[in-house]
């Protein structure tokens, strides 16, 4: 068995870290790697994003699957694009080794249990209009390995994140965020776990923005469930529409509160009703002008 684990860079000692008088210095250069990492990898990062992209349009579902660290960065990945982007959670799914449970409770040994990820995508009927975001960080992962073996399989577009080269190639493209040795050997919560939060990250969002999910960098599809994301609304919508907040404010309580669906009715002076039927035909910049 360690004969598996043995080369994987991220186990490795790291020998350039002072662990008696500056640990934290230390650790801050210990991530130099990570930048360079992602500009390696942004033309396979770009391709990633352009499927998710497609998948999303063509009606399929994307999952993130993962063990460990890996898989709540899945999870968390999932969790983040209703609220950003106005999309149904059944459209983003996180899978952990483990269940809902290994979100708070670690639950190790069940990366090494290939079946489970089987079991799980089978329960949710996962086809091949769906995409498999594979996640795990040494590359070794059974639960990770065997869901991309199923989506290859299947004919489903699949990919795997991770930070070492896996011994046998699987997915339809691997994305090897190269970033060394952790300054605690071993622990991929470390670096690994930052860059691949970081590639993530722009796979998801450059997608959805691309999608028609924002303007001109502002989040469009909002969903306020807070007094925070209240306020983004407004300060959006004052800035797309260049208007005060008090008729920004006045726009969004006619509208429900949704950005698009105001714009459409005070560009196209339209009632709430047919500007929210609008909403799902028009592309956002369109309307704009």
């Amino acid at each position: 068995m360690k004969y598996r684990y043995k080369n994987l860079s991220t186990e490795k000692l790291y020998k350039n870290g002072d662990f008696k008088s500056n640990i934290v210095e230390s650790f801050i250069k210990n991530h130099n790697e990570i930048y360079e990492s992602l500009i390696k990898n942004s033309k396979k990062i770009n391709k990633a994003s352009n499927i998710l992209q497609n998948t999303y349009l063509n009606g399929g579902r994307i999952f993130f699957i993962g063990a460990g660290t890996s898989g709540r960065l899945g999870v968390m990945e999932a969790a983040e694009m209703p609220p950003t982007f106005g999309v149904e959670s059944e459209k983003f799914i996180g899978l952990i080794a483990g269940g809902r449970r290994a979100l708070t409770v670690a639950a190790e040994g069940a990366e090494d249990r290939g079946e489970l990820a089987i079991d799980e995508l089978n329960k949710y009927n996962f086809n091949k209009k769906d995409f498999l975001v594979g996640i795990s960080a040494s590359g070794t992962s059974d639960y990770v390995l065997s869901a991309l073996r199923k989506a290859k399989k299947m004919k489903s577009k699949n990919i795997l994140l991770s930070c070492n080269k896996p011994k046998v190639k699987i997915s339809d493209l691997d994305i090897i965020l190269k970033v060394g040795p952790e300054i605690l050997a071993g622990s991929t919560r470390l670096k690994s776990g930052t860059i691949t939060k970081i590639a993530l990250n722009i796979i998801t969002t450059s997608a959805m923005m691309m999608a028609d999910h924002s303007y001109k960098g502002l989040m469009i599809d909002i969903k306020p469930t807070t007094k925070k994301l209240r306020a983004r609304c407004i300060n959006n919508l004052s800035i797309i529409l260049k208007i005060e907040d008090s008729l920004a404010i006045k726009l969004l309580e006619k509208s429900k509160w949704n950005i698009r669906v105001a714009v459409i009715m005070r560009k196209l002076n339209v009632d709430y009703s047919k500007a929210k039927k609008l909403s799902k035909e028009l592309i956002f910049k369109d309307i704009l002008g």
